[in-house]
């Protein structure tokens, strides 16, 4: 009987450990991804000239992903981007979804990094798509993914689309143009705002290096950005690609006249 109780202890025990074991194992990634999440929300400040970041799950989720995407230098840049945007669209008392905006600024320029980049499409296609793939596996609804992916991918065109696309595309949009070409300075708050913007998240020698960035998009790929912000510059980097011309492709059409 005594025996027979010290075996059923044993394989108590034996069962305990092998839980355990089992859970451990299961949650190895748990308490750094846990950490991970901890780590960001407190080196990320609260608020920034006025405009509080975004502090849900999935914001901090994203800000997670950018900051191990993306060089320090253009992770600052996304940050920027989201700041000055909202200064911007709180200027024109206008309303928006604070983490659909904020997923599109922190991943607006993924796709100029090779990892997320396509054969043939332009890096704003390229980031847009994983920027929405990104929102899907965050469980973001049809809807709000798709806010993201516009948001994304019509960040560098003409005001006149962003503004019909939603305040968020509108925010990300003139959140990325202020901090490339700079904010409108028509007051010494806005320089403030200015000043402590860059003072959160540095430039980080931000001309140069983005230029960079830009230049080596066109040597990769020149006719992806056919019609975009950056075609200027890719027929000035890699001008031997650009061979045809619109009266070609006109002439070259397959009809008499």
């Amino acid at each position: 009987m005594r025996r027979a109780i010290r075996a059923s202890r044993r394989g108590a025990r034996d069962a305990t450990r092998r839980e355990f074991c089992a859970l451990a194992l299961a949650g190895v990634a748990f308490p750094f991804a846990t950490l991970a999440r901890a780590t960001l929300r407190s080196e990320l400040p609260r608020e920034v000239a006025g405009v509080a970041l975004p502090r849900s799950a999935v914001a901090v989720r994203a800000a997670q992903f950018a900051r191990r995407s993306c060089p320090q230098f253009l992770f600052n840049h996304c940050m920027r981007t989201f700041l000055f945007g909202a200064l911007e669209l709180q200027r024109q008392k206008i309303t928006f979804n604070e983490d659909d905006a904020f997923v599109a600024a922190a991943l607006h320029d993924l796709g100029l990094l090779p990892e997320f980049a396509s054969r043939s499409q332009s890096f704003e296609v390229d980031g847009a798509n994983a920027a929405e793939k990104f929102a899907r596996q965050a469980a973001f609804s049809s809807a709000d993914a798709a806010v993201v992916w516009h948001s994304v991918a019509l960040h560098d065109t003409r005001a006149a689309f962003t503004k019909h696309s939603g305040p968020e595309a509108l925010l990300v949009s003139f959140g990325a143009g202020s901090d490339v070409d700079g904010p409108g300075l028509d007051s010494a708050d806005q320089r403030k705002q200015m000043e402590e913007i860059v003072q959160a998240f540095p430039r980080l020698q931000f001309k140069r290096q983005f230029t960079e960035l830009l230049v080596a998009q066109c040597q990769r790929k020149p006719l992806s950005q056919r019609g975009t912000w950056l075609e200027g510059l890719c027929r000035q980097t890699a001008p031997a690609a650009w061979t045809d011309s619109v009266p070609a492709e006109i002439a070259a059409a397959p009809f008499a006249e």
